[in-house]
């Protein structure tokens, strides 16, 4: 469109009346898109209150219709860091940062906790704008809700110990008696009279302190939480260390002096009397080692006698068996004696009448038999060495050729009578 067409048309009309009408209404549309819209960044809620008076929450991030109403962002999760100096990190909108939390033990000394916490907004409408309506923007639920609640339930856990027990025996119980106050709500506390013995006096006192009380199932019992009733939830919570006030210090070190002296004594005390009954049982002991080697010598002394004495049992009575042996081997032997006597009596006697017998009946025939058999074999073997005929014969008379048989038919006659040899035949 011409400026010329324009000026015809709209009479008055100048080119820079149109810039300034271009740039009005482009501001105007701005406007209208950043009163009527917005946008919500991750890591972030919105509340929205339009101008009709109605609330809503704006959890998700991306753009969302707000019609020229009234906005509150708050960061998901605040971060409570109160780590010593130098530790902690840059303040920003979603971090509250402090060096340390200042404390009250339950004997009056001072100190200081050290740790971060973390907590989470709640995650439903209705809550939220509850917490909204209370406290109206994000710093003051930082400031007068988290910092709050952390530093009071600091103050009563701490209150519940004295000094030396958070500085030695408790700090566990510390972090998770805190813990359990910031989420769940102050414990309940009670008096309870306790007797301490004064160390620079000598004496006794009695004083109340305040405890823990206890419902019937045996858990503390706690007043109403702030965090439960704005749905705030603790998802981290740490104590990284601990600051004392130099008095308290001193006051611990001269005690664990005094308390290792006497540590030192009770254990230099147990040591001697270790060594003692040590001695005395090392004393004890030898005493019953030399005794029961006395014992042992005399056992072996009566031991030794007994076999002694066994081996001259048993010596005597094997010579006593020998002797009885030698006696039944002797009575044996005359016994033999006296059988085989009467044996070689028996057969003498048998053999004499038995050889009368046998002469009485056939008037010796064997025996004479046997002699003259005998005799004559004795005149063959003598005669067969004799020349019965001569050599050299003189004259014409030769010698008488039975002289032999005369001189044996001689022989027969004189042995026969000499043994009375009958050597016909009988008869009947």
């Amino acid at each position: 469109m011409s400026e010329d067409f324009l000026k015809n048309r709209m009479p008055g009309f100048n080119l820079l009346d149109s810039k300034f009408a271009f740039i009005g209404l482009s501001a105007a549309v701005l406007g209208i898109l950043y009163f009527c819209f917005g946008i919500n960044n991750a890591g972030e809620r919105t509340v929205v209150q339009y101008p009709t008076g109605t609330l809503i929450v704006k959890f998700s991030p991306g753009i969302y219709f707000k019609g020229f109403g009234f906005t509150q962002p708050y960061w998901d999760v605040y971060t409570y860091d109160f780590d010593k100096e130098g530790s902690a990190g840059k303040s920003n909108e979603n971090s509250l940062v402090a060096n340390g939390i200042a404390v009250r033990y339950q004997d009056g000394g001072t100190g200081t906790v050290f740790g971060k916490a973390r907590f989470a907004l709640p995650t439903d409408e209705e809550t939220m704008l509850r917490l909204h309506k209370d406290f109206r923007d994000r710093a003051a639920i930082a400031q007068k809700l988290i910092r709050t609640v952390t530093e009071e339930s600091m103050n009563l856990t701490a209150g519940l110990m004295t000094s030396e027990e958070a500085y030695a025996e408790k700090r566990g119980i510390f972090t998770q008696w805190a813990e359990q106050q910031v989420a769940d709500g102050k414990f309940f506390t009670e008096l309870k009279s306790v007797t301490e013995k004064q160390e620079a006096t000598n004496e006794h006192m009695t004083r109340n302190i305040p405890v823990i009380k206890y419902g019937a199932d045996g858990l503390p019992v706690q007043h109403a939480s702030d965090f439960k009733m704005y749905g705030i939830k603790v998802n981290g919570f740490q104590i990284t260390d601990w600051d004392f006030e130099q008095k308290t210090l001193d006051q611990i070190s001269r005690k664990r002096e005094a308390t290792m002296g006497i540590i030192t004594a009770k254990a230099d005390a147990e040591r001697a009397r270790q060594e003692a009954l040590t001695a005395e049982e090392q004393g004890k002991k030898n005493v019953m080692v030399d005794r029961y080697a006395k014992e042992q010598e005399k056992v072996q002394a009566v031991v030794d006698a007994e076999k002694e004495k066994e081996v001259a049992v048993t010596k005597a009575t094997q010579a006593v068996l020998v002797a009885e042996q030698g006696k039944l081997e002797a009575e044996q032997k005359r016994l033999a004696a006296i059988a085989y006597k009467q044996e070689q009596i028996l057969r003498g006697e048998g053999d004499g009448e038995y050889k009368r017998l046998v002469m009485s009946a056939d008037g010796a025939l064997a025996t004479k038999l046997e002699a003259w058999k005998t005799v004559h074999l004795r005149y063959a073997e003598a005669i067969e060495k004799q020349k019965w005929v001569p050599d050299i014969q003189l004259g014409g008379n030769a010698g008488n050729s039975n002289a032999a048989n005369d001189l044996i038919d001689m022989l027969k006659v004189q042995t026969a009578k000499e043994l009375k040899l009958d050597m016909s035949v009988k008869g009947n």
